[in-house]
């Protein structure tokens, strides 16, 4: 385990395994970077994984955003990352949140210090509007994005409180709020019960500590208000560019996903049958065997570095 200093004076922790050219793999939302960890293990021989805890979760939950935009905070950490790993080129991965990230940041910094770029199921629009149906949650949007509102209204009166001063009944809204959103990222039935046991506060704050428990509703407010469509920057795609796709997907319809292509001509696409938005979860075996064959790909482009801490 290590840490990156970031422009800000924090330190973004991350994971480093294997060896070889090196893989950036950024996460989804509340979920902690080690669990990548099952799914490069039998890559890890062939490549250098490094698995950044962004701001806010798992590792680096205690790091306060220091701007309000949530995934322009994510961009110049990664921006930070790459920066202290000292290599020329990296192949970057993002799967929901972390794809976010990876789009900020080729609007921000035209992939700078990436040679390729793996796309794990991410709509290019999150909110709808009268061009685009396809954003967070398809047609549900709405509703959801309203429920969400309101309960982000009533914990605001308790930020700067301890997670255990907010009253039991306000704090099952929350959990049972993120368990309903973690459902939407599995199609099959097992994975939606499991993703169920997040009501219980004992067991979801395992993975999701509340220490800092205002950055969850600060990264659901950017989500609400911000400008996160990115269809205006991805033509200026420099790098090649592949996007998984969950056909079952119920977090970004895959209607939405598919359409990639129209704004990156040179994406080529993979569909995850009778899967959903949690690619690596629902289909592992697929998802290893399509992951190493990207990477693969792309590996004679890059040489290894050796980095010192």
């Amino acid at each position: 385990m290590s840490h990156a200093p970031m422009r800000d004076g924090a330190r973004l922790h991350h994971h480093s395994l294997g060896r070889g050219p090196t893989v950036v793999l950024l996460h989804g939302f509340a979920m902690p970077a080690a669990l990548w960890l099952p799914f490069i293990a039998p890559l890890a021989a062939r490549y250098r994984f490094v698995l950044p805890d962004l701001r806010g979760f798992g590792g680096s939950h205690q790091l306060a955003l220091a701007q309000p935009r949530l995934l322009d905070q994510h961009a110049d950490d990664l921006a930070d990352l790459l920066a202290h790993l000292g290599e020329s080129e990296v192949i970057l991965g993002g799967l929901s949140m972390g794809a976010c990230t990876s789009l900020q940041y080729q609007r921000r910094y035209g992939m700078a210090g990436v040679r390729a770029y793996l796309h794990m199921d991410q709509a290019p629009c999150v909110l709808n509007g009268p061009d685009w149906r396809d954003g967070l949650l398809g047609s549900r949007q709405a509703i959801k994005l309203g429920q969400w509102s309101g309960l982000m209204r009533d914990l605001e009166h308790w930020r700067g409180q301890r997670f255990e001063q907010i009253p039991a009944a306000l704090r099952q809204r929350l959990w049972q709020t993120l368990a309903e959103f973690f459902s939407h990222a599995f199609a099959g039935r097992a994975w939606q019960g499991i993703s169920g046991l997040a009501r219980h506060e004992t067991l979801i704050r395992r993975v999701a500590p509340t220490s800092n428990w205002p950055v969850y509703m600060d990264a659901l407010r950017s989500y609400l208000r911000d400008d996160y469509d990115w269809r205006p920057s991805l033509p200026a795609m420099p790098v090649p560019m592949r996007a998984f796709v969950g056909m079952d997907s119920t977090m970004y319809p895959a209607r939405g996903q598919l359409r990639l292509p129209e704004w990156v001509p040179h994406c080529e696409l993979v569909r995850f049958q009778r899967c959903g938005h949690a690619v690596p979860f629902e289909s592992p075996r697929q998802f290893v065997w399509e992951l190493g064959k990207f990477l693969a790909a792309h590996r004679r482009e890059l040489r290894p570095v050796t980095v010192t801490a």
